[in-house]
């Protein structure tokens, strides 16, 4: 099931099935830097897919410098780190930039177990990772 539904400052997409918790993104733009914030379980399927789908059309549009607000996401599985990894391959060969901010305790842990923190740029805020660029 996909739902899109204006939001003040933006658009939010729902990606997922009835069964389960869905992926919501709540997408807007600050300064050319495009904020992608997320809330629900980054897993197989339509939640990391949609996210595929909509950074490809942010990356299609023009824009190269996105950010992804993670402070609502309460489970990632192996397909989300995955598409964390191919979201962040696809900005930078596109000469751009893609930073992670609001990391909970256990995604920073997993990534930091998958020797994959490295590879992110992570900022405490949205603020913060608006500013880095």
């Amino acid at each position: 099931m996909e739902g899109f539904a204006d939001t003040l400052n933006g658009l939010r997409i729902v990606l997922g099935g009835m069964q389960t918790m869905p992926l919501e993104i709540t997408q807007r733009e600050v300064n050319g830097v495009y904020l992608l914030a997320l809330k629900g379980r980054l897993v197989l399927g339509d939640e990391s897919s949609g996210l595929l789908t909509t950074v490809d059309n942010l990356l299609a549009s023009g824009a190269t410098r996105m950010v992804i607000n993670l402070e609502q996401v309460n489970y990632v599985d192996s397909a989300g780190l995955g598409a964390l990894i191919e979201m962040h391959r696809k900005t930078k060969a596109k000469g751009g930039g893609l930073k992670l901010c609001y990391l909970r305790p256990n995604l920073k842990q997993a990534l930091e177990m998958a020797k994959l923190l490295p590879i992110f740029e992570t900022c405490p805020s949205e603020t913060a990772a608006v500013a880095s660029f």
